[in-house]
């Protein structure tokens, strides 16, 4: 079950974090890749680093905030490769954390811009080519701030943007459900990344032992370890997921059952 040969997966915010994790994830099961982000060199070294799993893996240098730079994307995936069936929509941003009271306009729509436009505008170019073949597998990511708020972390930008993502996904799996694209959304808690490094972990232990029934953040994925991610990601991608739409997956220790 979950084997993805033939496949080809496209990964936004794929260079770094829970996205290169998800890509790497995907390889295992052997998934053709393109991985998608702002920084070229980065999207390279990943590319290269996820090629050593047997698979292929082309780097495109995107800005998911630019229509034209995400079309120009999706016509260099079907030029590479003449399909596409998986598009994890990942890219984002989750901070600085600012007081509601005291954040600019300005912020808060930075924050709707990166997280929601950009996932719709994403979803909705890559989905294309997937509705016209009559199959595909879109994961939106969310976050466990998106189904709750938080009294530690002042982030009711992130929360409301992610809130967004996760209800758009419901929309779209209704529109989507007799056409054979499948649109689902993982809402990870805390894992380690670039921008939840080891300092900010450290930072919000307490936060986390409190908060999380596991009382612990998530293991995650790497080239030689198998993260807690892995299996939600590789199975709402796979063939056998066919039924399964318009779900919110929350991956968070048992954060969002409390």
């Amino acid at each position: 079950m979950f084997d993805l040969h033939g496949c080809v997966a496209v990964v936004t915010g794929g260079s770094a974090g829970i996205g290169r994790g998800m890509a790497i994830a995907l390889a295992r099961q052997g998934a053709d890749l393109a991985i998608i982000a702002r920084r070229p060199d980065k999207v390279a070294a990943t590319a290269k680093e996820i090629e050593s799993l047997g698979v292929r893996c082309l780097p495109i240098a995107c800005d998911v905030t630019s229509e034209e730079s995400v079309i120009a994307a999706r016509e260099t995936v079907l030029k590479e490769y003449g399909h596409i069936e998986i598009l994890i929509n990942n890219a984002g941003t989750g901070g600085p954390p600012v007081p509601t009271v005291e954040m600019e306009q300005a912020h808060f729509e930075k924050l709707v811009n990166l997280d929601l436009n950009a996932a719709f505008r994403t979803l909705r170019i890559f989905a294309k080519p997937m509705i016209e073949a009559g199959y595909g597998r879109v994961i939106n990511i969310g976050s466990a701030m998106g189904l709750r708020g938080n009294m530690d972390i002042p982030l009711a930008g992130y929360h409301a943007a992610k809130g967004g993502v996760i209800n758009l996904t419901r929309g779209v799996a209704s529109e989507w459900a007799k056409q054979g694209v499948t649109c689902n959304c993982i809402c990870p808690g805390t894992f380690p990344s670039e921008s939840n490094d080891e300092e900010f972990i450290k930072s919000q232990a307490e936060f986390v032992r409190v908060t999380i029934p596991m009382g612990r953040p998530a293991i995650p994925t790497d080239i030689d370890r198998v993260g807690e991610m892995d299996a939600a990601i590789c199975f709402l991608a796979s063939r056998e997921a066919s039924y399964v739409t318009g779900v919110i997956l929350p991956v968070d220790g048992g954060w969002t059952a409390i």
